[in-house]
């Protein structure tokens, strides 16, 4: 099992590569004039930030200590809403993006899009979800472990702003990234596996960097994550009363 300081200097670490990786690709040089470029150059700082928190398992933690394992199929239906708002969402991308954004990309740009947006997903997880929730179990009281857990995944995003996002619009996408962090700590401590959480947080990121790139604002988007975080306040009031009991 993976220490609190082990958990808090992973997040910490994994946050400044990427900050300084945004920092380099958007504001230190010339900004990437398209999408596929930018991924190209996000691609190395992503695989970075992967490959530091793989270091730190492998040395002093564990695999199946940080909640990695045999994928359990059933882990995904606790995103049931969620698939339900990504496929609303997938069939509004598909009619809006056209032939020529699709062309623009190519088959590099999808490909690129794919394996960044995995890597963003499993860094992620890994980090916050992984290496610092159950490093922080070890040594605070389970409530106060996922808070921890989805407070830091939540300002992470601020690095966002380093990519020239507005301070509201950066503002906004971190109290979102909050809830999202708060409706997947719990998850990942109920079914103990966190390839559900990725295999979602993957295709998730496909969809809204899609939809930006379709021009599509998804009020849907909200609905999907309002329903999923009443359904951890189920999950972290059963665990607290799990936890009084014990």
């Amino acid at each position: 099992m993976p220490s609190l300081r082990l958990g808090i200097m992973a997040a910490v670490v994994y946050t400044a590569i990427i900050a300084v990786g945004t920092a380099y690709v958007f504001v230190m040089r010339p900004e990437p004039s398209t999408l596929r470029f930018a991924l190209l150059l996000l691609l190395p700082v992503q695989l970075m930030a992967v490959l530091f928190c793989t270091a730190l398992v492998m040395r002093y933690a564990g695999w199946r200590s940080v909640g990695f394992g045999r994928l359990e199929w059933s882990g995904l239906l606790w995103f049931l809403p969620s698939w339900v708002i990504l496929a609303v969402m997938a069939v509004g991308i598909v009619q809006a993006l056209t032939a020529q954004t699709i062309s623009g990309l190519g088959a590099a740009g999808i490909m690129l899009l794919i394996v960044t947006t995995f890597l963003i997903a499993f860094g992620e997880e890994l980090a916050f979800r992984g290496i610092l929730l159950r490093g922080a179990m070890t040594r605070l009281a389970l409530p106060l472990a996922m808070f921890l857990s989805a407070f830091s995944f939540g300002l992470f995003h601020f690095v966002n702003r380093l990519a020239g996002q507005g301070a509201s619009e950066t503002s906004l996408q971190v109290l979102f990234a909050f809830l999202v962090g708060f409706f997947l700590a719990p998850i990942a401590i109920r079914i103990g596996n966190l390839w559900p959480l990725i295999i979602w947080h993957w295709f998730w990121n496909m969809a809204v960097i899609l939809g930006q790139i379709a021009a599509i604002l998804h009020p849907y988007a909200l609905i999907g994550i309002a329903i999923q975080a009443v359904i951890s306040i189920w999950l972290w009031t059963d665990m607290i009363r799990k936890g009084r009991a014990d």
